[in-house]
């Protein structure tokens, strides 16, 4: 399968699965969200795969949401007056959720190899995956606070269960950069490796392990663990798309951004 921003390769019963937007840093651009659902269903459907590893082939995983290439695509949504428009972003904001959603719920195991930045929809990514691990150079941010946005991607559904509430509080509203170490200390990631090298041998590794356990009990040990909280996280993500078509400025959000690029 050939996609725009994804490379996959497969080894044995793991996919790995690079991002191809390295120029931009990884900026999630609209092909990002059309394709994940794909890639995971072909995962999802497919015997000969159980574990899928995400990773960047540059600087750094993911800076998030590319929020110029979207502008430019839905002109449109700069213009909360209308209802229409409401609609249509609240639809939007949806389906960008979906192929996080689908990963959660799905029987595979999802890991996450994170170096360099990994910035609010990369961080809402790596909230949806079972496993995360990074080099030491990683540096995490739920940072849409401090463009005037409610991040309404999974991280602020999935994180209190990850790292407490107390944590996901205090990145959400300080929007501020934690580094690896910090990040571990949290349980955001799992562990902390030296090189990005070291980091992908031993996701893979880790990968294999879990290849080398009876499917069933993987994926049954995945689904009652995540059965604890799958309620309230599909509910508290569709009301906060809602919230969101309903109040989201865009104008006051490009005019934050405007202001932060001239600094």
């Amino acid at each position: 399968m050939k996609f725009n921003f994804f490379s996959l390769e497969k080894e044995n019963a793991i996919l790995k699965m690079t991002f191809n937007n390295n120029e931009k840093f990884n900026a999630m651009k609209m092909d990002f969200f059309e394709e994940l659902p794909k890639v995971v269903e072909y995962a999802e459907k497919s015997n000969d795969i159980s574990v899928i590893i995400f990773y960047s082939t540059g600087k750094h995983f993911s800076v998030g949401l590319d929020v110029f290439s979207f502008a430019k695509i839905h002109p449109d949504l700069m213009d909360s007056s209308s209802k229409s428009s409401r609609q249509k972003l609240y639809e939007l904001i949806k389906y960008m959720q979906l192929g996080m959603n689908l990963m959660f719920e799905g029987k595979k195991i999802y890991i996450a190899a994170v170096n360099g930045y990994c910035i609010g929809g990369g961080l809402d990514l790596i909230a949806a995956c079972d496993l995360r691990f990074s080099s030491k150079d990683a540096i995490f941010s739920l940072r849409e606070t401090k463009l005037g946005i409610i991040a309404d991607l999974g991280s602020l559904q999935r994180l209190p269960y990850i790292i407490g509430f107390g944590n996901t509080k205090y990145l959400a509203l300080t929007g501020m950069d934690i580094d690896a170490y910090k990040a571990k200390e949290i349980n955001l990631v799992n562990e902390v490796y030296e090189t990005k090298d070291e980091l992908i041998q031993n996701c893979t590794q880790i990968a294999k392990n879990i290849c080398n356990n009876p499917k069933d009990a993987v994926f049954g040990s995945k689904k009652f663990i995540n059965n604890l909280n799958k309620e309230s996280i599909n509910r508290e993500l569709d009301r906060v798309a809602t919230y969101n078509s309903s109040f989201l400025d865009f104008m006051e959000i490009a005019s934050i951004m405007e202001k932060s690029l001239k600094k």
